[in-house]
């Protein structure tokens, strides 16, 4: 009896052992992720009236644009008003908020993300 428990016990600590080293397989962040997406999303030198302002239209008009037939009520028809939002931290938060994504039909492409945000950390110039 005390035999097969020795034996038993070698075999369990043999198969444990075994298993060790693929649990930490998947831990690393390719693999978990997938590779990196950005390396083609150019954030330098964002332009509130170019490149900032072709993503609201695309994804902020249609709510944001006092004309627009789904007004939010919200205005951001102005690089004021825009800007306003985006120093008082509520627009990075919106834009990246998973639970509550503005747009509200989903979040928008990370690299349209990464683009307002580098604005912002810019001072949300008017240019």
């Amino acid at each position: 009896m005390k035999k097969t428990l020795v034996i038993l016990g070698i075999l369990v600590s043999f198969f444990t052992f075994l298993c060790l080293p693929s649990g930490c397989y998947w831990d690393n962040e390719e693999d978990l992720y997938g590779p990196d997406t950005n390396t083609n999303c150019d954030t330098t030198n964002m332009r509130f009236s170019v490149e900032i302002r072709a993503i609201m239209a695309e994804h902020c008009d249609k709510c944001h644009i006092s004309t627009a037939a789904t007004y939010s009520g919200i205005p951001y028809e102005t690089h004021a008003q825009f800007k306003a939002v985006a120093l008082n931290g509520k627009l990075l938060d919106r834009i990246n908020n998973q639970a509550a994504p503005m747009p509200e039909t989903g979040l928008m492409s990370l690299c349209n993300r990464l683009k307002i945000e580098a604005w912002v950390n810019a001072g949300s110039p008017d240019n």
